[in-house]
């Protein structure tokens, strides 16, 4: 089994954060907050069922080690999530961390929220994961 990292980050959620607290909408803002914790919380429990590292997790954040086959679980299950929630996540998988931190670099400034980043030589490739 080939270990992949694997890291998800939440769009535009600090600029909406502080929307709802420059706008004192405080209730909007806990219900807000309490949805991205969960749908974290959901990513996690995913990740570690299926025996991967989680090195880091909090905010609208996670970082990664696990299988391929693992990673492949999450990105579509972060894809439903996107299609339902009310904030888009982006993710991408690598064979190293550099390589999977530049890849959701890329994910989060591209329309394409789900990055594979994939060498070919001295060549780096930005590729949509297959969903």
């Amino acid at each position: 089994m080939e270990d992949m990292y694997i890291a998800i980050d939440g769009d535009s959620v600090g600029i909406r954060l502080q929307q709802l607290i420059l706008e004192e909408r405080l209730e909007e803002l806990k219900s807000f907050s309490n949805s991205i914790h969960d749908t974290l919380l959901s990513f996690v429990r995913i990740l570690e069922k299926h025996s991967a590292v989680v090195y880091m997790h909090g905010g609208d954040n996670i970082f990664a080690k696990c299988t391929r086959e693992c990673a492949q679980i999450v990105s579509e299950y972060v894809a439903v999530e996107n299609k339902r929630n009310r904030i888009c996540y982006s993710l991408a998988i690598g064979k190293n961390t550099q390589d999977t931190y530049m890849g959701l670099q890329y994910a989060k400034s591209s329309k394409h929220h789900y990055i594979e980043v994939v060498r070919e030589g001295e060549k780096i490739l930005f590729r949509d994961v297959d969903l």
